[in-house]
Order: C-alpha cells, then structure tokens, then sequence
C-alpha cells in the first residue's frame, strides 16, 4: 500500500472535499494525524463560507448515539430518533464542511454498522441521511500496531479512500519550528533526527534488530506503559523546558525519561549537557566579537549557532552577524535558514540582514540552496 507524507495531508483533503470523497487516514499512534485533519478544518473555514466540522471521538460511541428508537404508547409504534449532532439532511440539507471520527478503527462492530450507512450517505430509516455537502474525515492506527485496533470488515472500510501517512524528520522538524518548541529540543533534532520518532525501533515494527537485553527489556516496559519518542511527547517536553526557564531550573532525567523513554532520554539530557558547556546567549549578546565559540568541533558550532538564531530578536541582528561571521559560511547559512524559518520574525526589515545576505559567499551558498 502506497503511503503519503502527513505534510500532503491537507492537499489531499482538499481534493477529497472537492470531490465528495469520504477518507480514512491511517498511520502509527503519535504521528500527528488528528492535528493535521484539524487544522485543515480551520483553514478550510477560513475559505469557505458556513464551512463546518463536528468531531466524534468513535471509540465511545455506541449505536444509541446514531439513531435509536423509543416507544410511542399511543400509538403503540416505536418512534425513530436521530443524533441531532449529526449533520442530517432532513434538518439542513445545505450543510457544508467534515464530520470526524477519531480512531476509528477502535470502535465497536455495532457502532460501525450503523456509521456505515451514514458514511455512505444511505438514508436511514427517512429520519437520517449526510448532506450532500459533507465528507466524512477518519483516522486511526494500523492494526500492526496493536493498539486496541480491530479488524473492519470490508463492506465498511470500503465506504472510505483509505490513505497510510507518515513523517519523517524533515517534517518533524520543520514543524518544530513553526511552533516555535525550545532552543533544546530544535537543536537536538537537528543532531539526531533518528531519535525524533522511535516507534519502530521500540515496537520492532519491520525489524528484527537485537538489543542488549538490559536495554531491550527497559524499552520494552516502557513501550507496553506507551512510552517511546514521539512528536506528542516532545511537545510535552517542550512546554516542560518553558517551564523550566521560567524558573530558572532544570528537568530532572525522569521527567524527560517519562516522557521519551530512557534511551532518547539519555541522549537528550546528553545534549542539553554539551549545550550547557557553550557560551550562553547573553555572554554571546554582549560581546559578539569575543564570545568564545568552539575551534575543533563542528557538531557544537552548528548547536551554537542554532541556538543563538533561534533565541535572538529582530533588534539583535546586527550582533548575530557580528559573531556567526566568525564561523564558516556552511555555518553563517543555518543562521540565516533557522530564522528564516522562525514566524512572526521581521528580519528582511533589517539593514544587517540586507548586508549579511548580499556578501557574495554567502549569497552564492543562499543560492545554492
């Protein structure tokens, strides 16, 4: 089965909307499908008018919350009744947007019957149909992952264009950036992109790779308590070293071990060591023509030089480029590229960044890339 990247997700969706095409978007636990799926559903409102989602969490649903019936004692008939969460074309036949199920895979037989139909845009029972205008937008892992997926039968699974997405680093990465996450963290991607996502390796999805056994069976436990580096729990951690700064303090090696495993954990906190190491930011800020930089290891400039572009204000630049042109010109472009890369950052109001960028070296290596 062909797989997609999550970044093309959104393209994919509008497509899919466009031509009233319902979706199913499978992929490993923590890949960021959900968050993809919803803000296409913002942008979307953006751009279309009275464009709307609802959101169902499928794994709690049971059939009573599609359709159910109760007694009519005058009658002596049974009266059907429809969720009213549910778009229905009886009641707004012009409705637009999504309807989401969130792990589907994960809901009952039973739940899945009835959905079924309502996916389908069947009508059920003349007191419940989906507007014409209205896809249906699911996700869920994959059953390989053993994570409380069950098998779909076919008639339903076949209502859905079913995609497999996944991320890679560069994704991951740049995603990073755009949410503006930790100077710690954005550089330790940077340094080891392997270690963003570990699933495979902690699941040994695809691999038959053998660890130590004191290392396999701690990853191990930890795997079955789901815990493994993932681009949910780096978020975590991102909003845990925030958090830290502000009072001035530091992670503790089992919050950072709780949150990505103790294998990336201790690469992690390894890292953050070396950063500790280099010239902070200030001493670089206050005298960027003497702030010590390290001489005969790569891997710390590139850090270093991260660190000072993603920290770094508009008002600033004139004192980064005074010490990133102490560096090579492969080092002075990850300067320019990391905040190039930042949001909201004004630097093409700046005079020193005019001048940085127009130095022919560095100009020809823009270029270049």
């Amino acid at each position: 089965m062909a797989n997609a990247k999550l970044s093309q997700v959104p393209a994919i969706l509008t497509r899919a909307y466009v031509s009233n095409t319902n979706i199913f978007l499978r992929g490993k636990p923590a890949l960021g499908k959900t968050e993809t799926i919803n803000a296409f559903a913002d942008e979307m409102k953006k751009r279309i008018p009275d464009f709307r989602a609802w959101y169902f969490y499928a794994p709690s649903m049971s059939p009573m919350d599609i359709m159910a019936s109760a007694p009519d004692y005058e009658k002596g008939t049974l009266k059907l009744f429809s969720n009213e969460a549910l778009p229905n074309a009886y009641t707004d036949p012009d409705a637009k947007g999504l309807v989401f199920f969130g792990e589907l895979p994960n809901a009952d037989q039973a739940t899945n019957k009835l959905l079924q139909k309502y996916i389908n845009g069947e009508d059920m029972s003349g007191v419940l149909r989906k507007p014409d205008g209205i896809i249906v937008v699911a996700d869920g892992n994959r059953i390989e992952d053993k994570s409380s997926v069950q098998q779909q039968g076919r008639a339903f699974l076949s209502r859905m264009a079913q995609i497999e997405v996944y991320s890679d680093a560069d994704d991951n990465m740049a995603y990073a950036a755009s949410k503006e996450w930790h100077p710690s963290i954005q550089t330790f991607f940077q340094a080891n992109p392997a270690l963003i996502d570990n699933y495979d390796e902690v699941f040994e999805i695809g691999t038959n790779r053998q660890k130590s056994k004191g290392v396999s069976d701690l990853v191990s436990e930890e795997g079955r308590n789901g815990i493994w580096a993932n681009m949910r729990s780096w978020e975590r951690l991102n909003r845990l070293e925030k958090a830290a700064d502000q009072f001035n303090s530091k992670l503790t090696l089992a919050e950072i071990q709780g949150n990505v495993g103790s294998a990336v954990a201790g690469a992690y906190d390894a890292h953050k060591n070396m950063l500790g190491k280099l010239a902070s930011f200030e001493e670089i800020m206050k005298d960027p023509a003497k702030a010590r930089i390290p001489t005969d290891n790569i891997s710390e400039q590139y850090a270093l030089c991260m660190l000072v572009a993603l920290r770094c204000e508009e008002k600033q630049l004139g004192k980064v480029r005074t010490f990133a042109t102490r560096m090579p010109p492969e080092l002075q472009i990850v300067v320019l590229k990391t905040i190039h890369n930042r949001p909201n950052f004004k630097y093409r109001d700046s005079q020193d960044y005019l001048n940085w960028i127009i130095d022919p070296e560095v100009s020809k290596l823009l270029k270049a890339r």
